[in-house]
């Protein structure tokens, strides 16, 4: 016997109102497409054949319990890709979820400049490489990126960054003499540093300072929730924080509190969560509602507010930066989270 996918069934599961049998049909269903399809939307006419290829793997595997790592989040990403056929329906009868500002458009590539008292706006990573070429003295650059904005940036040194929306970075004007120093005001930024040995290229957050000789690594510090983050790609860093000192190893991620000073140092199980934005997505793993809200919001431009039944939830999955907002409201309403949505804001109820 097989238990037929449909929107009914979808909105069912979401709600766990499915029988022990449906749900391990559901999971398997998805689980199984993800692992083995690739991410062309197939047509109508070519989804009863993939059915069929689904169900006689699911035949083999019915009576298996789905595996722990299974997520709302994770059916819901596979559902996407099928998005224009299983929600065809389901997505008609809902008010298009997309951002009320008609001019605003996530995924731009380019950042402001100010240099002295001159702005300007650049697209190309080689832009902040010939400013700085041009530099005079007493003259420090500053290099931003609005929401819904990324930049990467070559320095004179050789060094790249990235930029994360919603992000500041102060070159200072002696950078690449003594020091290679460089100041973030506020965001995220990845660092890949030319080696220098005879110029440490150090990198200062609040009142924390890394340390790196050669090496690439994610800072995180978006001011208004006063902790920085970094995380260690390759190489090693030292961080201090007044008379402490830390040295990070690959796949571990520093984290302190600016306003109480308590640090911590973990091994990270999925390492590319920590820096998947630079590669085009979003990556969760057990991550609270809250924080992925908080990104979503720099990359949507949205404003949001959580209902306390939300205060402990936890999400798992992967989705592309691309995904216009309106699915990516999808994904959240198939994990079980129910919102209102007024203008830019959205509101999460129970």
């Amino acid at each position: 016997m097989s238990i037929k996918i449909t929107n009914e069934l979808l909105r069912r599961y979401a709600d766990n109102e499915c029988s022990s049998e449906e749900k391990i049909y559901v999971e398997l269903w998805y689980n199984q497409y993800a692992a083995g399809k690739s991410t062309k939307i197939p047509d109508l006419e070519q989804l009863s054949s993939v059915n069929e290829q689904i169900w006689s793997g699911i035949a083999l595997n019915i009576n298996k319990k789905p595996s722990r790592g299974f997520t709302f989040l994770k059916v819901a990403a596979a559902i996407i890709v099928l998005a224009s056929i299983s929600f065809a329906v389901y997505q008609s009868n809902h008010e298009p979820a997309i951002n009320d500002n008609a001019n605003f458009v996530s995924g731009k590539v380019k950042a402001a400049v100010l240099v002295a008292s001159k702005s300007a706006v650049v697209y190309h990573d080689t832009d902040i490489k010939k400013i700085m070429s041009e530099f005079k003295s007493g003259e420090q650059l500053t290099i931003s990126t609005s929401i819904g904005e990324e930049f990467h940036a070559v320095l004179s040194d050789g060094s790249e960054i990235w930029l994360n929306a919603n992000s500041e970075v102060v070159v200072p004007e002696d950078f690449n003499q003594t020091y290679r120093d460089l100041n973030l005001k506020k965001g995220e930024v990845y660092f890949k540093v030319a080696k220098d040995k005879t110029k440490p290229f150090r990198v200062f957050a609040a009142n924390t300072k890394i340390e790196a000789l050669g090496t690439e690594f994610n800072v995180n510090y978006y001011g208004d929730n006063k902790n920085v983050k970094a995380f260690l790609v390759e190489g090693s860093i030292s961080i201090s924080k007044k008379n402490q000192q830390s040295v990070i190893k690959p796949n571990q991620l520093y984290q302190v509190n600016e306003q109480t000073g308590a640090s911590s140092v973990s091994e990270i199980v999925n390492p590319s969560t920590q820096y998947a934005w630079k590669e085009g997505y979003f990556d969760y793993s057990d991550t609270p509602l809250s924080e992925i809200l908080e990104d979503l919001s720099r990359w949507y431009n949205f404003s949001y507010e959580i209902h306390p039944k939300y205060k402990n939830k936890t999400l798992t999955g992967k989705i592309s930066r691309k995904q216009p907002f309106s699915e990516v409201l999808a994904i959240l309403e198939f994990s079980g989270i129910k919102y209102r949505k007024e203008g830019v804001h959205l509101a999460l109820i129970p």
